[in-house]
């Protein structure tokens, strides 16, 4: 049995670790609603420009020339872009991605692809630098509060790389936020714009009413709309802001998440230690107990010595 004393010092350190995990619960707690917030003002906006993107390429056909929508001829290179965290304590989030990361590389790898990886994140730099892959670009401390003008020069790095021909596809992994205790790992294409697929998706093909059809083609807008500047010069605008819109909303979704998992996993540690420290206690009281009860033994054997006239010398 443990001596009281060493039980004692277990439960206050354990007492201790439980009130930092405690106020970490609640700092997760305090963020998560703004994070929460940021995303889906994020997630419409988002919704929005896809659709006047894809009305202006489908009625306009200038998809078939701009750069950002025009797949390279040949795709040899593509760039992965993945979005970790920059501190650790939150759950398997960090697990979860990197291993989303890995499974991408070894699938465009098996398609003799060439990978070039940006890391977003210390902890996602610190795990591909020690396996040896080394990332070629690595952007630190924007998980905590991702700022559009810090992504807006992310994305202009991308859409250089993309245009010049330096890499042929960008592709991005981030944890899409479901709710605090669930996070949903994705790769989602940035480059070429993919609204190719959605001009030609069923779905839409079935949003029939009120609708306009040009070949095969299905425009949410009405033909006779005048554009002011050209459709070729609206395109040029909103593409690019298109790219760093999609690049934000991965790095809020992605802070979220992280958040989420911050304040489950910090929650989970918690009611570990409350469960911990009520064992604690009882082995303690034992422990307690049984020492009271060999200080009695030994009193009464010493008296009864004492009674029988032989004594300890």
């Amino acid at each position: 049995m443990e001596k009281s004393k060493e039980i004692r010092n277990r439960i206050k350190s354990i007492t201790g670790t439980r009130k930092i995990t405690r106020a970490m619960e609640m700092i997760a707690f305090s963020k998560i609603r703004r994070a929460q917030n940021r995303i889906l003002e994020a997630r419409a906006f988002i919704d929005r420009i896809e659709d006047v993107i894809t009305d202006i390429a489908c009625y306009s056909g200038v998809d078939n020339n701009d750069p950002l929508m025009n797949p390279h001829e040949i795709e040899k290179t593509v760039l992965l872009i993945g979005v970790t965290a920059d501190r650790g304590l939150c759950g398997g989030y960090n697990v979860n991605i990197i291993r989303l990361i890995e499974r991408t590389i070894r699938k465009l790898k098996s398609e003799s692809k060439e990978v070039k990886l940006d890391i977003i994140g210390t902890r996602g730099k610190n795990y591909f630098n020690y396996i040896g892959f080394k990332p070629s670009k690595i952007y630190e401390n924007l998980s905590d509060y991702p700022k559009f003008l810090d992504v807006r020069e992310i994305s202009k790095d991308i859409i250089g790389r993309y245009v010049s021909g330096d890499v042929n596809k960008v592709i991005i992994c981030y944890t899409k936020f479901k709710n605090p205790a669930e996070q949903i790992t994705t790769a989602r294409q940035i480059l070429p714009i993919p609204i190719r697929e959605k001009l030609f998706s069923e779905e839409i093909k079935k949003l029939g009413v009120g609708k306009v059809q040009i070949g095969d083609r299905i425009c949410r807008i009405m033909p006779e709309f005048i554009y002011d500047p050209s459709p070729e010069a609206i395109l040029d605008s909103l593409l690019p802001q298109y790219v760093y819109t999609i690049v934000y909303g991965a790095l809020l979704e992605s802070t979220a998440s992280e958040i989420g998992a911050r304040m489950t996993a910090m929650k989970s540690a918690s009611d570990n230690a409350d469960e911990m420290i009520k064992g604690l206690i009882k082995v303690y009281h034992r422990a307690r107990q049984q020492q009271i009860t060999m200080e009695i033994i030994e009193i009464v054997s010493g008296a009864e010595a004492l009674k029988s006239g032989t004594g300890i010398e």
